[in-house]
């Protein structure tokens, strides 16, 4: 506390700014007589467009969102259907008669062009593995 007292002794309290007699008295006056006048325009309202935009972006996005949903949960379904061994299907295709009504052409139908139309259609090719029917025992 002393030697805080003695800084003050030796510095002094003045600040060191002086500002004229009645400088402020005028201020507001001399300060808007030195400013330009200046023109303020009202501003535009917006159009309803202008307003209802951004909530039409957003419900574009929430429909865009609901539909790759719906794409990816009805490709989940696609992929998950698992036909596996059906024994009637199996003696079906076991008449050659059968599968060329069926399939309306003649017996020149190779396992490229089956399994094709297979793929196109959706049945997964494991289904003829091992433990079901497998091309060979169609012909």
């Amino acid at each position: 506390m002393k030697q805080e007292s003695d800084i003050l002794n030796k510095i002094g309290t003045d600040p060191g700014f002086k500002v004229p007699d009645g400088y402020f008295d005028n201020f507001k006056k001399q300060m808007s007589e030195a400013l330009p006048e200046r023109k303020f325009e009202p501003e535009a309202t917006p159009s309803k467009w202008l307003r209802i935009r951004p909530w039409v972006y957003m419900a574009a996005m929430f429909a865009g969102v609901w539909c790759m949903m719906q794409i990816f949960a009805d490709m989940k379904r696609a992929n998950s259907r698992n036909l596996g061994f059906n024994p009637e299907i199996a003696d079906a295709m076991q008449d050659e008669k059968f599968v060329d009504e069926y399939m309306m052409i003649d017996n020149n139908i190779s396992d490229y062009d089956l399994l094709n139309e297979i793929y196109q259609e959706g049945i997964e090719s494991n289904i003829f593995d091992s433990d079901s029917i497998s091309l060979n025992q169609l012909k």
